[in-house]
């Protein structure tokens, strides 16, 4: 191996240094600030709400589908932050990388109603699509305004159109699932 490729043991305590640095400025900054309190209501309340409007009969099938959006955004937030393509300047949980709030309320939850309410592909795409704009567009660009979303190497378009492929490719995969349970 060449002298400046850092070891195993080098990388661990890098990363024991920026697990320590990270948790001073989330205790000292975030914890208990107005935008924790907003991504704290932003994880309870969507799935309270939920809870009063879901379809109990179909209960299973829905959070099937929404569990499976927030697997995927999770994945796919991990890669992004990773990736450097954008950022969470604030968190809820420190240790939990990127945003609990949307990957795994906000955008299974929306995911969930729009799978509830428009059960048709013809009703469910055009559903889809503008669930995706307002997420891509509104949504983010609230949170970037107000520094809880950091657009490094990303663009909202990019989002958009993440979000139009994850709740259809959600579909078809819960509609494969079912097909399939059901024989």
């Amino acid at each position: 191996m060449g002298k400046n490729i850092p070891t195993y043991d080098d990388v661990q305590k890098i990363r024991e240094a920026l697990m320590e640095s990270a948790f001073s400025h989330w205790y000292h900054d975030e914890l208990f600030s107005p935008h924790w309190w907003f991504l704290l209501l932003s994880t309870l309340l969507p799935y309270y709400l939920w809870w009063k409007v879901v379809d109990k009969a179909r209960l299973f099938e829905i959070l099937t589908y929404g569990l499976i959006c927030g697997i995927f955004s999770s994945l796919l937030d991990v890669m992004g932050v990773d990736l450097l393509l954008w950022g969470y300047p604030n968190k809820l949980i420190h240790f939990i990388p990127p945003l609990l709030p949307a990957d795994l309320v906000v955008i299974p939850v929306a995911g969930m109603l729009i799978y509830q309410y428009f059960s048709t592909w013809k009703t469910f795409i055009p559903a889809a699509i503008v669930l995706a704009g307002v997420l891509g567009f509104i949504i983010e660009h609230f949170f970037a305004i107000y520094n809880m979303f950091d657009l490094i190497k990303w663009k909202h378009s990019y989002s958009f159109i993440g979000f139009i492929c994850l709740y259809l490719g959600v579909r078809l995969l819960v509609n494969v699932l079912k097909v399939h349970s059901e024989k």
